[in-house]
């Protein structure tokens, strides 16, 4: 724990990362992970969940979970420093979370987690692929996050994947409905009610900025105004817990103005 202690302070007093970590036991790295998480250094808990694998957590789904969400939060760029990284880093990072995910699933197929970022991983590939791509992907988004909800029905993330592909399939234009049933001889069956559910249910059970932001979308998209400038002003009234709060407020801020 000595040691442990000495490379907390030197990483995060100095901002620098190491070249190669000492060795050090699955328990230790995941400490070590937590507290780069906390200080929102990302390429650190990369580099800490990669070497973990190599090494003591070479067994731990939980490790391949974790490195799996850290690839997904590089590869998303959309709230931070959205248009940094250009498609092909994006790509390279979704089908990296991908392969973390489903190692993940094979080391414990139980773990909600390894199927939650699963979906989310395909839904970064279906943002960054060709047309095509993005039909024969997309139901893989949510096969994968019903099984997780399946795992844990308390899962706010699993169900509000569900309510994006609810929201977004059922907006699916002439092309991906003509590319949807030459795949799979139908096109998805999605529905703003279902989202509109799925995003209620996701809001009741944790009152983040992301859940409102959606749920009111959906109002809005389904013509129910007065319900959207409800939740686009009330998400404004949360607090800062999560990397992608701000964009929220500030994507909400910009609605409500065309909206009064």
């Amino acid at each position: 724990m000595i040691l442990l202690s000495i490379l907390l302070a030197f990483f995060f007093q100095s901002g620098t990362n190491a070249a190669q970590l000492p060795p050090l036991t699955c328990e230790e790295y995941h400490t070590l992970a937590k507290e780069a998480r906390e200080n929102k250094n990302l390429e650190f808990e990369i580099q800490i969940w990669e070497e973990a694998i190599n090494s003591t957590c070479l067994d731990s789904s939980t490790a391949y979970s974790q490195l799996s969400l850290c690839y997904l939060e590089a590869g998303d760029q959309s709230y931070s420093d959205r248009g940094s990284k250009d498609v092909e880093s994006r790509k390279a990072y979704f089908e990296k979370a991908l392969e973390a995910a489903n190692k993940a699933i094979d080391l414990d197929d139980t773990n909600k987690f390894g199927f939650e970022h699963k979906s989310m991983a395909y839904a970064g590939m279906v943002d960054v692929y060709g047309l095509k791509q993005k039909v024969q992907l997309a139901d893989s988004v949510r096969v994968n996050a019903e099984i997780a909800l399946e795992l844990d029905p308390k899962n706010d993330r699993a169900l509000h994947i569900l309510g994006r592909w609810h929201y977004e399939v059922s907006q699916f234009g002439g092309v991906m409905r003509f590319f949807a049933r030459l795949f799979f001889g139908t096109a998805p069956k999605a529905s703003l009610d279902k989202a509109l559910d799925y995003f209620q249910r996701a809001v009741d059970l944790d009152d983040y900025p992301v859940h409102h932001y959606w749920l009111a979308l959906t109002h809005l998209e389904m013509g129910n105004k007065k319900l959207a400038i409800h939740h686009f002003e009330y998400l404004l009234s949360l607090g800062d817990e999560h990397h992608n709060d701000e964009f929220f407020k500030n994507e909400a801020v910009k609605k409500l103005d065309k909206l009064r």
